[in-house]
C-alpha cells in the first residue's frame, strides 16, 4: 500500500511540474513566437465589391514580449493588430478586412506578414476567398 501512495505521489508530481518551454533564437536569446488557433482561414464566395472581415487568433507561445511592428498584405485589405507588447501566454488578434473590389473573379490566395521580435521576423497567415460576380 505504502509503495503505491509513493508511485502515485510520484506520478502527480511529475505531470504537475511540467516545465515552460523557453523559445531562444540561435545566439541564445529569449524571444516571442506566434502560434496561430488557424494560420489559415477559408472566407467562402464574396460578391465582387463586397468586403468581408476575418479575425486570426493567436498566443504568444514564446518566452519573451511580443511586439508586432507592422502587418501587410495586398491592396485589398484594411489591417488592424495589436500595438501593446502581449506577453508570454498571452492571446491577440490580427483583423484583416477583405475587399473584393477589382478582383480577379475565381478562387484567390492571399497573404498576410506580420513583422515582429520573432524568429524568423516575419510570420504569416493566409486567407482563401472565392470572388463570384
Amino acid at each position: 500500500m505504502q509503495k503505491l501512495i509513493i508511485l502515485l505521489t510520484t506520478i502527480v508530481l511529475v505531470i504537475g511540474c511540467k516545465s515552460q518551454k523557453i523559445v531562444t533564437d540561435s545566439a541564445g536569446n529569449k524571444v516571442p513566437q506566434i502560434t496561430w488557433e488557424q494560420q489559415t482561414l477559408h472566407l467562402g464566395e464574396v460578391k465582387l465589391g463586397d468586403s468581408k472581415s476575418m479575425k486570426f487568433n493567436f498566443t504568444n507561445t514564446g518566452s519573451a514580449n511580443l511586439e508586432i511592428e507592422l502587418v501587410t498584405s495586398c491592396k485589398c485589405t484594411t489591417l488592424d493588430w495589436p500595438r501593446q507588447p502581449i506577453a508570454p501566454g498571452e492571446q491577440g488578434v490580427v483583423s484583416v478586412t477583405y475587399d473584393s473590389t477589382d478582383q480577379a473573379l475565381g478562387e484567390l490566395f492571399k497573404t498576410v506578414d506580420i513583422i515582429a521580435n520573432t524568429d524568423p521576423i516575419v510570420v504569416e497567415a493566409f486567407f482563401k476567398v472565392v470572388v463570384v460576380e
